[in-house]
């Protein structure tokens, strides 16, 4: 493709500058401009297009990014390795073996002539609950991580759908620009044979090297475009960048669309980071709960044996228990328990704000969508069609003398830029659904996971 269009870049500015060489002399008995050789210097064909590459749908390329994302797999690694605290909480902290001499003299080095020897084996008690709050904190800890699987996995969801409507809009907007050049071509006959025998001026076919000049930016623009498209679509399926992308699906126009006011009441049940935030909010109320229980006391328990030379032997134990209330230590607890207090307020806070913003992102996603839908219907059903009969009509004007080529030129450009505003109706469409699903928190096609289960694949 590149090549192509710099071989017609070359040619365009070689045969421009005769044209600009000045006005003949005589009558011209032959085109000072070839037309036709200006038109073979076109990229003819699509071949950018992988002939051997397979469809792909966009269910295919969920079902791929929601597998293979390099992303979605370090969260899943993440969560693997948080989903095992709780239990760490709920142990008991290892018991301790202790070995004592007693009275042993300074006089000599050998052990036996001490007095004593004591083993003691101790276990601690935290008070009755802490172990329980603090799995329920760990446990919140290993939710969160899951949430957040279900948050980059709905977003990737989004990306997907974005950037496959991005790529589905620049390719069709290169089969249109192909399409144009093939109509050029047709004019550039009739034109031709206008120009040798004096019926048609060098400045209307200045006018045709100028717009074949514009088709050529086009196309190395919409190339640059399909290029960055594809390679972005492939990083999120976990493909190689410069892999190549098999045929799109066209996005569908006629789709309903559910009620705003259930759209947005949906939106607060479902949507991934309100339901994350909820999870943010029961952590915090544990986390305050488990920080309460620090005002019972420990409890620790010891055992031993004394080994006692010249002297029966005997058993040992003792018992304790932690002061947490003591005046040097309580006000530690009263600041972490006013900490956690705080916390739990401000999660409740986030929340709202979040449902506040969600609520206006579904509400701007469905007025988007809504908008691009009349965009693509008025365009597919009443300026698309009135723009082609134009042309028509402007055409068969031309060729019986009876029209102007500049027209005929102008209304060709109409009819581009209302096939590219189909298309880019129908790509606004898709996208402004995107958001909209995200905003929700659920797709509108029935076959599509919803957020929690997202979050298992």
């Amino acid at each position: 493709m590149r090549s192509l269009l710099m071989t017609f870049a070359v040619s365009l500015v070689g045969m421009t500058s005769s044209v600009w060489a000045g006005p003949p002399q005589h009558a011209p008995t032959a085109p000072a401009l070839d037309i036709g050789r200006v038109m073979s210097a076109l990229p003819v064909s699509q071949a950018d297009q992988p002939d051997d590459a397979p469809p792909l749908t966009v269910r295919t390329a969920l079902d791929e990014a929601l597998a293979h994302n390099p992303r979605l797999t370090v969260l899943r690694r993440e969560y693997e390795t948080l989903r095992h605290r709780p239990a760490q909480a709920l142990a008991l902290a290892p018991p301790s073996f202790e070995a004592q001499i007693w009275q042993w003299p300074l006089n000599t080095f050998n052990p036996r002539n001490t007095n004593m020897y004591m083993f003691t084996v101790g276990q601690t008690f935290p008070g009755r609950g802490k172990r329980a709050f603090r799995a329920t904190v760990a446990q919140k800890d290993a939710e969160l991580a899951r949430a957040a699987i279900a948050i980059e996995a709905h977003g990737i969801v989004n990306e997907v759908k974005r950037v496959y409507a991005d790529l589905f809009l620049v390719r069709r907007e290169r089969e249109i620009h192909f399409a144009n050049i093939d109509l050029l071509r047709q004019f550039a006959d009739v034109s031709e044979a206008k120009y040798v025998t004096g019926q048609m001026s060098q400045q209307d076919i200045l006018k045709a090297v100028v717009e074949l000049s514009r088709l050529h930016e086009d196309l190395v623009t919409l190339d640059e475009r399909e290029q960055l498209a594809a390679a972005r679509l492939n990083t999120l399926l976990d493909r190689p960048p410069q892999s190549a992308v098999g045929r799109l699906v066209e996005p569908r126009e006629d789709m309903p669309q559910p009620a705003l006011a259930e759209l947005q009441r949906n939106a607060v049940d479902r949507q991934p980071e309100l339901l994350a935030l909820r999870i943010d909010i029961e952590r915090m109320e544990a986390t305050l709960a488990a920080q309460q229980q620090e005002y019972k006391p420990d409890f620790f328990v010891k055992g031993g044996y004394a080994l006692m030379s010249g002297q029966s032997d005997a058993w040992t134990a003792m018992a304790g228990i932690t002061w947490p209330k003591a005046p040097w230590a309580r006000h530690g607890i009263d600041a972490r328990v006013a900490e956690a207090d705080a916390a739990v307020a401000t999660a409740r806070a986030r929340h709202a704000a979040a449902a506040s913003a969600i609520r206006l992102a579904v509400h701007q996603a469905y007025v988007r969508a809504d908008a691009a839908q009349e965009r693509a219907a008025l365009l597919r059903t009443s300026i698309v069609p009135q723009s082609d009969h134009t042309l028509a009509v402007s055409r068969a004007a031309y060729q019986t003398d009876q029209g102007s080529f500049l027209t005929l030129i102008d209304n060709q450009r109409v009819l581009l830029d209302v096939q590219r505003a189909y298309y880019r109706a129908l790509s606004d469409l898709e996208q402004a659904r995107a958001d909209l699903e995200h905003a929700v928190g659920s797709d509108l096609l029935p076959d599509v996971p919803a957020p929690q289960e997202l979050a298992t694949r």
